[in-house]
């Protein structure tokens, strides 16, 4: 007997788009946060932040030689560091026959994804800076990127006893809950999670306090809030080598935008260059920039990490 096959009527079979739009796979974005960075504002007429510090005068223990003579004067000195910005520019286009064919809003789903592509790049762009800065440590005491070897110099709870020693020292107090914070990807993570000497990790879920969490906060260790970063920067050197950054109460990067954040929703046609109505754009712009303040306001931890 013969059987009618789901093939013989394939050309015939429709498919029903469902109307919930698959989510997305997306991290907690942190660097370009304004909590960690100083914010800048420009004036009319303006193109550059100039950034201004003061530093505090040298310690005097020297005791005056000759009784009824004054002793020269001390002058200020002025530190300067310049914040200049780029322009930065995308969009969507859709077009007429798109928005006709599509089961969905297209132009409502254009603009939630341009939204998420303006915070992704801005943190991008803003990584890409503090990583370059910052007072730099290594692991096991080692001095210079290149002599880190994998797996030997994986991070370990007494780098971190190390560094907050090193933070304290260098006069960066703690936030104000008393702990500094460490920005780690996700192969740092896992070496602080298993790390297995004294000083381990104790994870979020454990705290024995009910304190709100920092956005992307994983657990504590050594003084330190761990802040988990998918996109954490690494370098190529004999090995890769991850790059995580230390924070206190200074604010070691500045920001400004000289043109803030702008989307656009234009409509089809009413242009020459659209006479037929067959576009409709969602734009956005900025001009933004950002830059190291002082290297010694933040520190940058290198080593090397487990391959996941």
């Amino acid at each position: 007997m013969a059987s009618t096959l789901s093939s013989a009527i394939a050309a015939a079979i429709t498919f029903k788009v469902q109307t919930d739009v698959l989510a997305n796979l997306r991290a907690e974005l942190v660097y370009a946060d304004p909590a960690y960075s100083q914010q800048g504002d420009f004036d009319a007429g303006t193109d550059t932040l100039t950034f201004v510090d003061y530093p505090d005068l040298a310690v005097n223990v020297t005791a005056v030689a000759t009784e009824g003579t004054f002793p020269a004067s001390k002058a200020l000195t002025m530190g300067t560091v310049n914040v200049s910005t780029s322009q930065y520019i995308d969009s969507v286009n859709i077009t007429d026959v798109a928005k006709v064919k599509s089961p969905h809003d297209l132009a409502q789903i254009a603009g939630e994804r341009v939204n998420r592509q303006i915070q992704e790049s801005l943190d991008q762009i803003s990584r890409d800076v503090i990583a370059t800065g910052g007072t730099a440590k290594f692991a096991n005491a080692i001095t210079a990127r290149a002599s880190l070897t994998q797996t030997t110099d994986n991070i370990d709870a007494a780098d971190l006893r190390k560094l907050r020693a090193n933070m304290f020292k260098g006069k960066i107090k703690p936030m104000a809950d008393g702990f500094y914070r460490l920005l780690v990807s996700p192969e740092v993570e896992y070496d602080l999670r298993t790390e297995t000497g004294t000083g381990g990790f104790i994870d979020a879920k454990k705290y024995d306090d009910s304190g709100a969490l920092e956005k992307g906060e994983v657990g504590r260790m050594e003084g330190f809030k761990v802040i988990g970063v998918v996109n954490a920067p690494t370098f190529a050197s004999t090995a890769t080598v991850h790059a995580s950054i230390a924070l206190g109460n200074m604010k070691g990067w500045g920001t400004g935008e000289l043109q803030s954040l702008q989307v656009y929703h234009v409509a089809p046609g009413g242009d020459h260059s659209d006479p037929a109505a067959q576009s409709e754009l969602v734009a956005w712009k900025i001009n933004f920039g950002v830059a190291v303040l002082k290297n010694s306001f933040y520190f940058r931890l290198e080593t090397t990490a487990t391959v996941l």
